[in-house]
């Protein structure tokens, strides 16, 4: 496993002679961006100067001088700090992903198909938009794995008739081959309702249309997740008590939700994160070692994926 010692030692070796390019055309960005938004809120207020005799409702004017300048803000930001956020990628993200693992090929602008994930059946709402990027692919201690970001949305309608967008996963969606063909679905998901409705929350999860509710004999995995199959036989034999204290401390280390699912011959791994993982942060030096730190870090919880599971021990065959 690569340690932060020998990441620190790559990272002024091999990535940060060239990254005095990238932090002159990030200073040079901020700045511009800066500039934008003194503009923005000098404009801002002269409009609400201009309407404000003119527009009654002084809530529908605040409102209006919020949405507008945020929209034209975001928009420019965007159009600004893609080719930066591309050229990042290429000088760190990728070498980033070379160092972790030679065997790992990074495409920036892949990502994880809308059918994998609707196959996981972790997430069976239905999808309105879905979109990605930063897909990883290879081995990883043998096993074969893809992971990369994916955003899944489903369109709403709210007061007035107004439509917005609702995220259904924002995050890491990690697939890697369980070396054994399921009969069935299994799927793990957080249980938060344990924690409030205790025991009593059995009641409410056994009206779930997931498949049928498998109780596990293990009180400390009963209290963080929820496990539904439609074969309760494979489900025990899947979830091993070894296996559920892995899974337990997988999701210790990770500090994120996750959910889990076995279909196929595959195991499907969602960690929930609320922001984008792999963008640079326009407002911080690129050539900052604890910056590459966090996205090695991020990149690295796949790898535990494998190891803390104990995925490359071949303890089912394929039939």
């Amino acid at each position: 496993m690569k340690t932060l010692s020998s990441l620190q030692d790559f990272f002024y070796e091999n990535i940060y002679p060239d990254l005095e390019f990238l932090e002159q055309k990030r200073v040079e960005i901020y700045a511009s961006l800066k500039r934008i938004v003194i503009v923005i809120f000098i404009l801002t207020c002269t409009f609400f100067y201009m309407l404000y005799d003119v527009i009654p409702n002084t809530s529908d004017l605040l409102i209006l001088c919020c949405i507008i300048p945020s929209g034209i803000f975001t928009f420019i930001y965007k159009m600004k700090v893609s080719g930066y956020a591309s050229l990042f990628k290429d000088q760190v993200i990728e070498r980033l992903v070379e160092f972790i693992g030679d065997t790992l090929t990074y495409k920036k602008l892949g990502f994880i198909s809308e059918y994998e994930y609707k196959t996981s059946a972790l997430f069976p709402q239905k999808v309105d938009r879905y979109s990605g990027d930063d897909l990883v692919v290879g081995k990883v201690d043998g096993v074969d794995v893809r992971f990369s970001e994916i955003h899944s949305e489903v369109k709403k309608k709210g007061n007035k008739g107004k439509t917005y967008w609702l995220t259904i996963f924002r995050g890491l969606f990690f697939v890697a081959d369980f070396n054994k063909h399921f009969k069935g679905k299994t799927v793990i998901l957080p249980d938060n309702s344990e924690k409030f409705l205790g025991s009593f929350s059995h009641f409410f999860q056994s009206f779930s249309s997931r498949g049928e509710l498998v109780k596990m004999d293990s009180p400390e995995f009963e209290k963080e997740f929820v496990v539904y199959s439609d074969d309760q036989i494979e489900a025990r034999y899947i979830l091993s008590h070894s296996l559920m204290d892995s899974i337990l401390k997988y999701k210790k280390l990770v500090g994120k939700n996750i959910s889990i699912s076995f279909v196929g011959s595959n195991i499907y791994i969602a960690i929930g994160f609320k922001q984008k993982l792999f963008e640079p942060k326009i407002y911080k030096k690129v050539t900052s070692f604890d910056e590459v730190r966090f996205y090695f870090e991020i990149l690295s919880l796949t790898s535990d994926i494998v190891k803390h599971l104990n995925l490359d021990i071949k303890i089912w065959s394929k039939r």
